[in-house]
């Protein structure tokens, strides 16, 4: 991956604030594929203690797009157009591993997909398509 991108990405995720509130850490970012943890909290759970589906939702389309901003030119971002995410199991545990990668990287929209795991168990799958726009910082 350009050296620049992956500067840019390591400034977006510190200075995004959702991404800090959310405490995400990133221990992946290669072209095309990123990866990325987070700790769950008593918060973020419904009445039955399951992981809410917006928790979910929310940290598989910041992963998606951050994939694909690794395979987008310095001088563009990415915004999300469209996000599917199907539910397989209850995520019960104490953190989130999250699995994004790029299937097909395109001039003006890039498709990707995440995976989340809680427990070593493939707790939902999300798929997504991100559009190349001018910067919009």
């Amino acid at each position: 991956m350009d050296e620049r991108i992956r500067e840019k990405l390591v400034d977006r995720a510190g200075k995004n604030p959702y991404v800090n509130f959310l405490g995400i850490v990133f221990t992946v970012m290669e072209e095309g594929r990123v990866e990325a943890y987070m700790p769950l909290h008593e918060e973020q759970r419904q009445y039955s203690g399951v992981t809410h589906g917006g928790v979910l939702a929310a940290l598989a389309d910041t992963i998606a797009g951050f994939a694909a901003y690794t395979m987008t030119p310095v001088e563009k971002d990415v915004l999300t157009a469209e996000l599917k995410i199907s539910f397989l199991r209850a995520a019960w545990g104490s953190k989130l591993i999250a699995k994004g990668t790029v299937i097909k990287p395109g001039r003006n929209i890039h498709f990707c997909e995440c995976e989340i795991y809680c427990d070593d168990k493939l707790v939902s799958k999300a798929s997504g398509t991100f559009c190349v726009v001018h910067n919009q910082v």
